[in-house]
């Protein structure tokens, strides 16, 4: 990211906060991103991009975004992520294309890390992400805030609020693990 991105722009090198991958634990690692992340406010602008240089912040051809694999809770927080098949073959590219150099655990920011962010812009290039983009804007892979619900059917908004009930009031977020597990 500092290569391809934030070494061409107007940003300080202490802003620029990126998981470490090689850490000695990687859960602490996440553990201290979140952290941080709180510390500062909030994330104000989530940028995913996902082009020919970028690994980890777009959207995958099956819609997931980061390293989030379909399925992954939607109040995920950063964590170490067990990457799907097609994950590891399409990053193999990074890796001379050989998928026996890909890892297959990645740091990833989680879904409810990235619902999080006071604004969220994804861009999305390339024929092989053609699908992900129709599923996007045809079939409602979206991350929004609440207002903008106001409107959507009731049904969906009130199944979405549920899940955060649950965990916020009921299970209690100190309870909950950053993979969204209970403790």
């Amino acid at each position: 990211m500092w290569h391809h991105l934030f070494k061409h722009i107007d940003i300080l090198p202490q802003n620029v906060h990126i998981l470490d991958g090689n850490a000695d634990d990687l859960e602490e690692e996440c553990r201290q991103y979140e952290e941080k992340i709180k510390s500062f406010g909030g994330v104000e602008l989530f940028l995913g991009a996902d082009t020919k240089c970028s690994r980890n912040a777009g959207i995958g051809p099956d819609g997931h975004i980061a390293f989030n694999e379909p399925g992954s809770s939607l109040t995920s927080r950063t964590r170490v992520k067990t990457l799907a098949y097609e994950t590891i073959l399409a990053n193999s590219r990074f890796f001379d294309g050989d998928i026996s150099k890909v890892p297959r655990m990645a740091l990833t920011v989680g879904v409810g890390t990235v619902m999080d962010s006071r604004e969220v812009a994804i861009i999305i290039t390339g024929a092989h992400k053609a699908l992900a983009l129709a599923k996007c804007v045809e079939e409602g892979l979206i991350v929004c805030d609440e207002d903008a619900t106001l409107e959507l059917h009731v049904k969906t908004v009130k199944y979405f609020k549920s899940i955060d009930h649950v965990i916020h009031d009921l299970i209690g977020t100190e309870n909950v693990g950053l993979q969204g597990n209970t403790c």
